[in-house]
C-alpha cells in the first residue's frame, strides 16, 4: 500500500491545534510547504511564522494542489469546512479534522453528494484551558494519544497515510468508532467542563476569600473558550446528557449514603473512587 509524497500540507483553522500542527511540522518536516488560511488573517500569520516554508492562503481554494489538509477549526464549523474541501475542485488531499466531536462531522461528510473515502476523521486528546496560537505547542500532538475515527466509507489507504503522517509528527495514534469517541469525550472532557461552568455559577454570590482550592481547581475549566464550550455541549448533546443522566444518579446515591445511619457504604464507595483514581494516575 503506497503512501503520499507529503510536500505540500494545508492548515485550515490557525488556532490552538493548527498552531501546535504547524510547530510540529516546523519541528520535523521543515521542508514541505505549509499552506495557511484562516478567517482572522492575524491568526494566520501569526502561525505561519512557525514554519520555514509557510504560505498564507486567502481562500480554500488555494488549498487545492495540498497533499493532505489539516481541518483545525471550530467544531461548529468543522463539518462545513470539511464538505466544502471534498467538494473543492482538482482536490485529492488526504483530509484530517481535529475536532473533539466527531459522529456530527462524519454524518455531514458522507451525508454530502462528495467522496468521503479520503476523510479520515480525528481528535488529538491533549488541549487545555487557553484558547489562540499563541498558547499552542507541538505537545499538543504528541502528549496524548491522536485518535483517529474510520468509517466504512474511509479508504484504506486515506487511513495508512493519515497514519503515516500524524507518526511522522510523533503522535501516537490509536483508532476507535465515531460514536464510541463520542462517548468517551462526553465522559472524559465534555461533562467536567459542564461541571466547571455550573460550579463556577454556583460559586457566584459567595466571598472569593471563602472558596479554597479544590472548589478553583475544578471551576478553573470554566475558564475556557465559552464559544467553544457551547458548541461542543450543543455538538455533542446527545451523549453529554446520557452521560449527566448517570452522574447525576451517582450523586443521588452518594447523597443517600451520607444520610444512612451505617457509614460503611458511603467510606466504601468513596474509597473505590480513591482508588480508580490512583490507578488512573498510574497508567500515566
Amino acid at each position: 500500500m503506497s503512501i503520499r509524497d507529503f510536500q505540500n500540507i494545508g492548515l485550515v483553522g490557525a488556532g490552538l491545534i493548527g498552531g501546535a500542527v504547524a510547530a510540529r511540522l516546523a519541528r520535523v518536516m521543515p521542508d514541505v510547504t505549509l499552506h495557511v488560511h484562516d478567517i482572522s488573517a492575524g491568526n494566520a500569520a501569526y502561525v505561519a511564522e512557525r514554519h520555514p516554508k509557510a504560505r498564507i492562503a486567502t481562500e480554500v481554494a488555494d488549498l487545492a494542489s495540498c497533499d493532505a489538509i489539516f481541518v483545525a477549526t471550530p467544531v461548529a464549523t468543522i463539518a462545513r469546512q470539511v464538505v466544502a474541501l471534498l467538494e473543492l475542485p482538482g482536490c485529492t488531499a488526504l483530509i484530517i479534522d481535529t475536532g473533539s466531536v466527531k459522529q456530527a462531522v462524519v454524518d455531514a461528510a458522507e451525508n454530502s453528494h462528495a467522496d468521503a473515502s479520503r476523510f479520515v476523521p480525528g481528535h488529538p486528546l491533549a488541549g487545555g484551558i487557553s484558547a489562540g496560537p499563541g498558547r499552542s505547542s507541538g505537545d499538543i500532538v504528541t502528549t496524548r494519544p491522536f485518535v483517529l475515527t474510520p468509517t466504512e466509507k474511509t479508504a484504506p489507504e486515506a487511513l495508512a497515510d493519515a497514519r503515516e503522517l500524524l507518526e511522522r509528527l510523533g503522535a501516537t495514534v490509536s483508532e476507535m468508532k465515531p460514536d464510541a469517541h463520542d462517548r468517551a469525550l462526553a465522559l472524559g472532557s465534555h461533562l467536567p467542563h459542564l461541571i466547571a461552568y455550573a460550579l463556577a455559577g454556583l460559586g457566584a454570590e459567595e466571598p472569593a476569600t471563602l472558596l479554597p482550592t479544590s472548589y478553583r481547581s475544578i471551576a478553573a475549566f470554566a475558564g475556557s473558550d465559552p464559544q467553544m464550550w457551547a458548541d461542543i455541549f450543543r455538538t455533542n448533546g446527545p451523549e453529554l446528557k446520557a452521560v449527566l443522566e448517570e452522574f447525576k444518579k451517582r450523586l443521588d446515591l452518594i447523597a443517600a449514603m451520607a444520610d444512612e445511619p451505617d457509614p460503611d457504604p458511603l467510606l466504601d464507595s468513596l474509597s473505590e473512587a480513591k482508588d480508580r483514581i490512583e490507578a488512573l494516575e498510574n497508567d500515566g
